[in-house]
C-alpha cells in the first residue's frame, strides 16, 4: 500500500523542503518505494556512479533521498526505471571530495564503493541530513568492533610490511578527472542520438519493416 501523500508533504516541510518535487516523475514513485515506518531526511538532484561501475549513465540525472533506514536512488526510464537502495547499516564510511564540477560524496559498503556527484550549492544541505544517518548507523555497528579487534591488529601489522605505493599527486587525479568527465560527456552524447534514433524508428510505418515477400497489410 503507498504511503499517503499528505504524510510524505508532512516530511518535506519537517526538512523545508516544498512540494516542487511532485513535478518529477522520479519523486511520484517514492510512495511506492517508501516503508511505513520510513521518514525523508535529505533530498537532492545529483549523478551516480555506482559499484565497481556498473552499467549505469553517469551522466544521467538521478533522484537521491536520504531516509531513516537507507539512500534511495532512482531515475526513470523510457520503460519502467532505476533503482539503487543503499541500507545505511552497511555504510562503513563517508566522505566528501571537492570537484571542479560539484561536491562528490563517498559511501563505503562492503559490496561495494558509492559515489554521488551533486552540485555545491546543494552538498552542505544534503551533507548535514546523511552525515548523522550514517554516524547513528555506525555506531550501533562499532559495538561488534572489539571482539575483532584482535584479528584486525594482526592483520593491520601484516598490512603495514607491504611495500608503499608511488604517491598519487594533485595532477595526477586532475588529469583522471579530466579524462572522467570527458568519457562521460561522450557517453551522454551517445546516449541522446540512441533516443533520437529510437524517435525516429517509432515515428515510421510499420510497413517499413516488413519482411521480404509481405506487405503490410498482411
Amino acid at each position: 500500500m503507498p504511503v499517503d501523500r499528505s504524510a510524505i508533504d508532512g516530511q518535506l516541510r519537517e526538512i523545508g523542503e516544498g512540494e516542487r518535487w511532485w513535478e518529477q516523475r522520479e519523486f511520484r514513485d517514492l510512495p511506492y518505494i517508501l516503508n511505513s515506518d520510513e521518514s525523508i531526511h535529505g533530498i537532492v538532484n545529483g549523478k551516480l556512479l555506482g559499484p565497481r561501475r556498473p552499467r549505469l549513465l553517469p551522466s544521467a540525472r538521478w533522484l537521491i533521498v536520504a531516509t531513516s533506514q537507507r539512500l534511495i536512488c532512482l531515475r526513470k526510464e523510457r520503460f519502467g526505471r532505476q533503482q539503487v537502495d543503499v541500507p545505511l547499516s552497511q555504510v562503513t564510511g563517508l566522505r566528501q571530495v571537492s570537484r571542479v564540477r560539484g561536491v562528490q560524496l563517498t559511501l563505503d559498503t562492503p559490496q561495494g564503493r558509492y559515489r554521488l556527484r551533486i552540485s555545491r550549492e546543494d552538498a552542505f544541505r544534503f551533507l548535514g541530513a546523511l552525515a548523522p544517518l550514517v554516524s547513528k548507523s555506525a555506531a550501533g555497528a562499532n559495538a561488534a568492533l572489539p571482539a575483532a579487534s584482535g584479528r584486525l591488529s594482526g592483520l593491520f601489522s601484516r598490512v603495514s610490511m607491504l611495500p608503499a605505493a608511488d604517491p598519487v599527486t594533485r595532477d595526477d587525479l586532475a588529469r583522471v578527472e579530466a579524462t572522467v568527465e570527458r568519457l562521460e560527456g561522450e557517453v551522454e552524447r551517445l546516449r541522446q542520438h540512441v533516443e533520437f534514433l529510437e524517435d525516429l524508428l517509432e515515428k515510421r510505418s510499420p510497413g517499413a519493416f516488413s519482411l521480404p515477400g509481405t506487405s503490410a497489410d498482411s
